[in-house]
């Protein structure tokens, strides 16, 4: 086994989530005693479910524990979280992954723990029975993640698995400074996107809710930090997410909030919410807190409840309206969102929904959509006519998404170049 040990480790000179979780199992091959550890298969997840952001909230909700045994966390290249622990009570362990599949419980395979093809949403490695296969786990999980991880100079599409629009160097502690130091530098207004959330009146009209002002991560990466995959661990990507916020804070601070044709909404972590950060944007928007939308993931959200709750009756207090973000229509069938008490709520839309919904399971969507107020309900992702339709039938006229965008071009084409009005004028 000596042997063993020392070769663990020698898979592949880069430092990878995998490679230090290697290096870590190598070094105790040959102590196992009272040590095991737990795989968490949120690449197993639906797409929609397992976002940047998806990972990253997930990973944090281990940090109680990760400060009151000895433990580990690593964030895996694929999306998957692996603890490994040492005489840990196996009770804590259970009550964390209860926690994580509450936050994902809309997913099949979160909902029942496991799916028809046998796969589990968590698996367990007791190292005195089971090390060998955790070895070999870890070791497949290094060598997908090397076919995944596109070598600068390749096209990213390359890689199967992996968001085309990223490639480059994996983030690691080294170069992590470095990024950060460049984001911080770049000037990110000139990237800033904006996007439409619209109303649609009884006559088929037009007009604008907010616009979501935004950044695209991949163009980020494209103009700040090309050499980089800005996605290849989402533990470090955390904390690129609060640089960027930042920056986009600073480029909010220097709109015309007397001026502006519309009202704006911007999404951010609470933490940034919480900052001075953000108190510095606050006294520049004085007066017309009115005319912006904060808003914040479900997962952030459910991930510290406590905090949800004290950002949002500070930013209520203030005139800031609160927008809870990254809904869909399966998680309205577990809770009712409306107990948040926000002023908006955004539900995600799949082409699934309509494929698989039953007449019940519609109208018990609608009478939830009535319960929390259709006028605070926000279909996001409406990316045909199908999902509009879905939702009108619903008694949701509010829209955010591509087919919304074309409409709202015609629309602005229609009227000779004059922009549509702006909701905030009459409500």
């Amino acid at each position: 086994m000596a042997d063993d040990a020392s070769n663990i480790s020698g898979i592949s000179e880069k430092r990878t989530p995998e490679r230090s979780l290697l290096d870590h199992v190598g070094r105790v091959a040959l102590n196992r005693a009272g040590r095991f550890a737990v795989q968490v298969l949120l690449s197993k997840l639906k797409p929609h479910n397992r976002q940047p952001h998806h990972i990253r909230i997930a990973s944090r909700t281990f940090d109680t524990l990760l400060h009151s045994v000895d433990a580990q966390l690593y964030v895996m290249s694929n999306g998957d979280l692996i603890l490994m622990c040492r005489n840990a009570k196996v009770d804590d362990v259970d009550a964390v992954l209860a926690k994580i599949r509450q936050l994902f419980r809309a997913d099949p395979l979160a909902a029942r723990g496991r799916l028809p093809d046998g796969t589990e949403f968590s698996r367990w490695f007791d190292f005195e029975a089971d090390f060998e296969s955790f070895v070999e786990m870890v070791r497949g999980l290094e060598l997908a993640s090397r076919r995944v991880r596109p070598r600068r100079g390749e096209d990213a599409s390359a890689g199967q698995g992996q968001d085309t629009a990223f490639s480059g160097q994996a983030l690691d502690p080294f170069n992590l400074a470095k990024v950060d130091e460049a984001l911080q530098r770049f000037r990110i207004a000139d990237i800033m996107r904006e996007q439409p959330a619209v109303i649609i009146g009884e006559g088929g009209t037009e007009e604008v809710l907010f616009m979501e002002q935004f950044v695209s991560i991949a163009e980020l990466q494209k103009q700040a930090a090309p050499e980089y995959n800005l996605l290849s661990n989402m533990w470090m990507f955390q904390h690129l997410t609060e640089t960027i916020d930042k920056r986009v804070l600073v480029a909010l601070a220097r709109h015309d909030f007397a001026g502006m044709p519309y009202d704006i909404s911007v999404n951010l972590n609470i933490n940034t919410v919480m900052s001075r950060d953000f108190q510095r944007l606050d006294e520049m928007v004085a007066e017309r807190t009115g005319r912006v939308v904060v808003e914040l993931q479900q997962i952030d959200v459910f991930s510290d409840i406590s905090a949800f709750y004290s950002a949002r009756d500070w930013l209520r207090d203030r005139g800031y309206r609160v927008l809870i973000d990254g809904l869909n229509p399966m998680s309205l069938q577990f809770y009712n969102p409306g107990l948040l008490n926000a002023d908006f709520y955004k539900v995600s839309w799949t082409s699934s929904y309509t494929d698989t919904e039953s007449v019940e399971e519609h109208a018990e969507v609608g009478a939830l959509v009535e319960s929390i107020g259709a006028e605070r309900f926000i279909l996001a992702r409406t990316d045909s006519e199908t999902a509009l339709r879905w939702a009108l039938t619903l008694g949701v006229r509010r829209f955010q998404g591509f087919f919304i965008d074309l409409l709202v071009k015609k629309q602005t084409e229609k009227r000779g170049g004059v922009p549509m009005a702006s909701a905030s004028r009459r409500h």
